[in-house]
């Protein structure tokens, strides 16, 4: 409950601030006929909502419920247009998400598949690491909450750091914990349902052209590239950050938490079946014509099943839906901006900044707007705001906009301090990192993506396509 001693002078100031700059930008920004006053009243909402979700002024899902309304209200939409997210597929992608993930974390599975991985690949840290990618790419699919899969494999790469008497901060400690956390991170942009972010940011690209992107079309053009740069990541991480560590080291350890697993239960079997068929209904989806949204419900309604009983109604109410709420209300910040046409707008902005670059450097600089959108927003929010005029920037270029929206998805998961992403912010809490080192493999990791994505991923897109 919030206390009148919480009215800090701090809090208040930022309260303030958030307020004061969205009332500004309203009344003083000049109107034309190319930013009428709905358009001006859709940014200064915006700017508020980026404002609460930057300086933590009021709790995102709260924002998330507020912002549609707030379009509403303000801007003179519909609500069929404000609300219209809520008709998408990415909502029952992410309750469907949210729901395999809690059958991966309370039947344990997901921590046997990291472990199993991990021991498959040998004992040095090298192997560890290997271990853990694979982990991450086999779950990277099932879990569309980067969170769910972050807390799975960090606990993993704890209990190894502890075992092995890794100290905090110590370098084989910051290999493992940051190693772990960039396989979590860079295998899920391989898939559609990698992320909630990702199905976000598609559901509007998909907008802006009038297509429908599929399960399998968006694997095809990313999980190759993914892979890829899943390999360069943990490659450098082991190069920056090398130790004198034997092969012998781990395997004893990798074994002996192994074996504290006990047995294969028949509750982990029937999970692992059911992601079996899961990613095998997901990998069809072009010649069933069943979306994966439909998908995801489907294999979480046979969940509940006798026989299967892998939720139930107790299972099923510790599941956190709240972060929906603020998915969906961040969704509408697309939604209303392409009907009011400011991502028209925005995109012609920006156009100029691109002059004559050719495909190879404009797809560089839609990296670049992802790198420098992390600074100042989440993800998610970067996604909502921008994703839809970097597909319009596209179109106007005459560039394949997909392309565009692709490489500003790797800008933002390239970031340098841990607040930038609540994943990364999720490892270095745990006190493991030497946020020195991860520093300096964050920088190099940044500078290295950016040359990826315009000399590697392009043109197996562009090959692809």
């Amino acid at each position: 409950m919030l206390k009148t001693s919480d009215f800090t002078p701090g809090m208040l100031a930022t309260w303030a601030a958030s307020l004061a700059l969205p009332l500004a930008v309203y009344f003083f920004l000049p109107r034309s006929e190319t930013l009428a006053t709905p358009m001006i009243a859709f940014l200064a909402v915006t700017l508020w909502a980026i404002m609460a979700w930057s300086f933590n002024t009021l709790n995102e899902v709260a924002v998330g419920l507020l912002l549609p309304i707030l379009y509403v209200l303000a801007c003179g939409v519909g609500q069929k247009v404000a609300f219209s997210p809520w008709l998408s597929e990415v909502g029952i992608i992410v309750i469907g998400g949210f729901c395999l993930g809690k059958i991966i974390q309370a039947t344990g599975l997901g921590q046997r598949i990291a472990l199993t991985c991990v021991r498959l690949t040998g004992g040095s840290l090298a192997g560890a690491l290997a271990g853990m990618t694979l982990g991450a790419a086999l779950l990277a699919p099932l879990v569309p909450s980067v969170i769910g899969k972050g807390a799975i494999f960090c606990a993993v790469a704890l209990s190894l750091c502890a075992a092995l008497d890794f100290k905090p901060k110590s370098r084989e400690a910051t290999l493992i914990v940051l190693g772990t956390c960039l396989a979590v991170s860079s295998t899920k942009l391989g898939y559609l349902t990698g992320g909630a972010d990702l199905v976000m940011g598609m559901g509007l690209v998909d907008k802006v052209t009038g297509g429908s992107t599929s399960w399998m079309e968006y694997a095809k053009f990313n999980c190759l590239p993914a892979m890829l740069y899943t390999l360069m990541s943990m490659g450098l991480a082991l190069c920056v950050l090398r130790t004198p560590g034997g092969r012998a080291d781990l395997r004893p350890v990798v074994q002996e938490k192994y074996v504290q697993l006990g047995p294969v239960t028949a509750e982990q079997k029937r999970a692992l079946l059911l992601f079996g068929l899961t990613v095998l209904l997901l990998a069809t989806d072009r010649w069933h014509h069943v979306s994966a949204g439909s998908v995801l419900m489907f294999i979480t309604a046979c969940a509940f099943l006798p026989g299967v009983g892998l939720l139930d109604g107790e299972r099923i109410s510790t599941v956190n839906f709240a972060p929906l709420f603020f998915i969906m209300g961040s969704m509408s910040i697309g939604a209303v901006g392409g009907d009011l046409k400011v991502t028209n707008w925005l995109a012609n902005l920006v156009l100029p900044l691109f002059g004559n670059a050719g495909p190879t450097l404009s797809t560089f600089y839609a990296y670049l707007i992802g790198v420098i959108a992390d600074f100042v927003l989440t993800p998610l929010g970067a996604v909502s705001t921008l994703s839809a005029p970097v597909a319009e920037l596209g179109l106007r270029m005459g560039m394949d906009p997909h392309h565009l929206y692709f490489a500003f998805q790797y800008g933002l998961d390239n970031i340098l301090f841990p607040y930038e992403y609540a994943l990364y912010l999720l490892f270095f809490s745990t006190g493991y990192i030497r946020f020195r080192d991860m520093l300096l493999v964050m920088a190099l990791r940044m500078a290295l993506a950016g040359p990826f994505v315009a000399w590697v991923a392009l043109p197996y897109w562009r090959l692809v396509g």
